[in-house]
C-alpha cells in the first residue's frame, strides 16, 4: 500500500484527552453548580417546611434573591441592540 508522508499522523495521546476533558468541565462547571445549589435549596425548603412552615421562607427568599441577581447580571451583560 502507498503511504504518503501526509497520511502518517501521530496517534492521539492522553494529553489531548485531558485537555478536552478539562475544557468540558470548564464549560459545564457553573451550570452544574447552579443546578446542584437549586436542588439543595428546594430540599432544604421542604425539610424546613416540615419542621416549621415559617422557616421555609428562608430558602425561598434565597432562591428569589439569586434569580433577581442573575437577572440583573444578565440584563447588564447582554444589552439589546440600540440601547
Amino acid at each position: 500500500m502507498y503511504d504518503s508522508p501526509k497520511s502518517q499522523q501521530e496517534p492521539g495521546g492522553c494529553l489531548e484527552v485531558w485537555v478536552l476533558t478539562r475544557a468540558m468541565f470548564g464549560v459545564l462547571f457553573w451550570p452544574v453548580v447552579a443546578l446542584v445549589g437549586l436542588i439543595i435549596a428546594v430540599v432544604l425548603a421542604f425539610y424546613l417546611f416540615t419542621v416549621q412552615p415559617a422557616l421555609a421562607l428562608i430558602p425561598v427568599a434565597a432562591i428569589v434573591v439569586a434569580v433577581y441577581i442573575f437577572a440583573r447580571w444578565e440584563q447588564r451583560r447582554f444589552r439589546p441592540p440600540g440601547a
